[in-house]
């Protein structure tokens, strides 16, 4: 009989820094993973971001599956569970499988669906992965700005749930059996205990709260050293409502562009007075060999150069921009279309400064 595949759920809010450390860990460690994406929307950027990294195996394609509806315990029948069984199908050789739940995801439910009668004599959970921003957490907050994002929340009339910001982010630790500090480069040393004191008073007292630069962890700690993986064991038959944040999403196509510095400067102002939760994309700049990735949470703009896949869409002429906007507020995405097509038209004629 062949043996269960362990599965590693990584969890964290809004810009935490789940992408950077699955790119981490798709690059050092050996193992062929499957993977579970998790986002908003109907294009997948961070998915993007991972496939240059994985070597699951030649063909990419089959062992990364990109769920798009926000919530993948409200689709475990029709999503979740076949997802785990295509990848189980098409990839008999991965050693593990990682799920990477999206920014405003509750977990215990994906932990309960894991144990699934579909699915549980094929996999088995191995570890929660909790990740938190370091940067944001010095003021004891899961993201920057978070009492603005908390009274758009409320404000928010069309939200029919009641989790509450602080009780979604207290669930991803509860859960977690290593929490990572992510940017901690930037943290000193009281910083960081300060930090660590504030994780623990809501976490396990066995769980390790470790710093992570770029991603980077000793991988020791998921795969070779006894540590104790048993939090979220609580939660596996545990009666638990679901309650979650609804949120709207939308995505923008177009040929305009921006250069790297002005890009930051116009979708700053843009922004200034919306209620934009999240946006990431690509933009595609003349006589540059690589797009600019595009990554927005609150008010913080984080842009850089990469590579994006072959066959994830382009804009003619290599002129242009993809984005996804997420918000609790369906008006603001819109409003915040006609601004940015409003804006890219009047500098049709941009510069290309970086």
């Amino acid at each position: 009989m062949k043996s269960r595949i362990p599965v590693i759920v990584v969890s964290g809010f809004l810009g935490s820094g789940k992408t950077t450390f699955l790119r981490y860990l798709l690059r050092e460690s050996n193992k062929k993973f499957g993977l579970i994406i998790n986002e908003f929307g109907d294009v997948g950027i961070d998915g993007d971001l991972i496939k240059s990294c994985n070597k699951c195996d030649d063909s990419k394609d089959d062992c990364i599956v990109e769920l798009n509806n926000g919530c993948l315990c409200c689709t475990v029948q029709d999503d979740f569970v076949p997802s785990i069984k295509s990848l189980l199908e098409y990839n008999p050789n991965i050693e593990s499988i990682i799920i990477e739940t999206s920014g405003l995801a509750l977990p215990i439910p994906l932990i309960q669906a894991l144990n699934w009668p579909e699915i549980r004599t094929s996999i088995y959970l191995d570890i929660v992965v909790g990740i938190v921003n370091g940067e944001s957490m010095i003021n004891g907050s899961p993201i920057n700005d978070l009492n603005k994002i908390t009274n758009q929340y409320n404000q928010t009339n069309k939200i029919d749930h009641n989790a509450s910001i602080d009780e979604l982010f207290e669930e991803q630790l509860e859960v977690s059996d290593i929490v990572l500090v992510s940017r901690s480069d930037i943290l000193s040393n009281n910083q960081f205990e300060f930090i660590k004191k504030n994780l623990q008073g809501k976490l396990n007292s066995s769980t390790p709260v470790l710093k992570s630069h770029n991603g980077q962890i000793d991988l020791n700690y998921l795969f070779d050293i006894d540590l104790k993986k048993e939090t979220y064991k609580a939660y596996l038959t545990e009666e638990h409502e679901h309650n979650h944040v609804e949120l709207f999403s939308d995505s923008i196509k177009s040929n305009y562009f921006l250069g790297k510095n002005e890009f930051e400067k116009e979708m700053s102002e843009i922004i200034e007075e919306l209620n934009i939760l999240r946006i990431k994309g690509r933009i595609w700049i003349p006589n540059k060999s690589l797009p600019l990735q595009i990554q927005i949470v609150g008010k913080k703009i984080n842009t850089w150069f990469e590579e994006s896949p072959d066959e994830c869409w382009k804009p003619k002429d290599s002129a242009g921009l993809e984005l996804v906007i997420i918000s609790f507020d369906e008006k603001s995405i819109k409003t915040f279309k006609v601004k940015i097509k409003e804006k890219f038209k009047v500098l049709s004629d941009p510069k290309i400064t970086i």
